[in-house]
């Protein structure tokens, strides 16, 4: 009994671990929702303060709660191709492409509880357990098991971007060489695939779909505009921007990227001072809680030994 309850805690820490987890990633806001969020999408001016960000949340409610409700079948289409959507490009984003990639995605998510509970059955008829605690096993099987998968996901995507933005710079200082050296644009897309395969497979995977679909006919700020929604990189999605802007105004490209490629090392030298920084406050938690118990342990048990010998007398047998 005391080891089922031990084992309800640590199920249950881990639950609400993972549930606030979940909930601080579905918070956080990305630079283009932020930059939406105060811009006008009419006139495209920007709107002052956070009374404007609050009057555009405000208009939007209003439009959706005015709007005439859609019918059943229409809602459950609209739901469905939002669901897929999302998925598939959540897929994308973790590098997990395919035609039967999205299928035996969905099958994992809805199987996987399936497995954990016949899991936690067979293990709870074998210990022994009583009816309640096999029910909240059970139920605590099938929530692990539909997290899960998500998580996995969610770090596969996290890692593949991750990646790419650490070997983004790098690659644009490569693009700029072959550029200088008066290569054209697909070849210099094609020059970053075939050298970033051992350092990078993630961004010389996206850039050989890139060197692929343009030469297949795609255009090109359409090709571009497809690995910026493809990856779902702040970074990718600013080099985008500004190839499709240097091809419209017809302004040097070499010197575009080299702007962009020390505008982009700068930020990651950044991100790693900013890392660097938030170690001392994330070292205080194992300090107090791990190292500093043991070390009173070492430290003061033997004096306290010796205290209690004195202080307590000793009863003869």
């Amino acid at each position: 009994m005391v080891f089922l309850i031990a084992l309800s805690i640590f199920l249950a820490t881990i639950l609400a671990a993972v549930a606030l987890y979940w909930w601080v990633e579905t918070r956080r806001e990305s630079l283009p929702r932020r930059f939406k969020d105060m811009v006008d999408e009419e006139s495209g001016a920007p709107i002052a303060g956070v009374f404007g960000t609050t009057r555009k949340r405000l208009n939007a409610l209003r439009e959706r709660f005015s709007a005439k409700p859609p019918a059943a079948t229409e809602l459950v289409e609209r739901l469905s191709g939002k669901e897929l959507k999302g998925a598939r490009l959540r897929l994308n984003e973790a590098g997990i492409r395919g035609a039967g990639a999205y299928s035996t995605y969905l099958a994992v998510q809805w199987g996987s509880p399936i497995v954990f509970v016949l899991f936690a059955f067979a293990y709870a008829k074998r210990a022994g357990l009583s009816n309640p605690s096999i029910v909240l096993l059970l139920l605590m099987a099938v929530i692990a098991g539909y997290i899960l998968p998500d998580l996995w996901l969610r770090r596969s995507i996290r890692k593949r971007q991750e990646e790419i933005t650490d070997s983004l710079p790098d690659g644009l200082d490569l693009l700029v060489v072959c550029v200088e050296a008066g290569l054209g644009l697909n070849a210099s897309f094609l020059k970053i695939t075939e050298e970033f395969k051992l350092a990078s497979p993630a961004l010389s995977e996206e850039f050989d779909i890139v060197n692929r679909e343009m030469v297949a006919g795609k255009p090109r700020q359409e090709a571009l505009r497809a690995l910026s929604e493809r990856t779902g990189v702040e970074d990718v999605k600013s080099l985008v921007a500004m190839l499709v802007q240097t091809e419209k105004l017809g302004t040097s490209l070499a010197q575009s990227l080299r702007i962009h490629s020390d505008s982009l090392r700068t930020r990651r030298r950044q991100g790693a001072e900013e890392a660097a920084a938030k170690t001392t406050i994330k070292l205080v938690f194992p300090l107090v809680f791990l190292m500093f118990p043991a070390l009173f342990i070492v430290i003061l048990g033997p004096g306290v030994i010796q205290v209690l010998k004195i202080l307590v007398p000793v009863v003869p047998k």
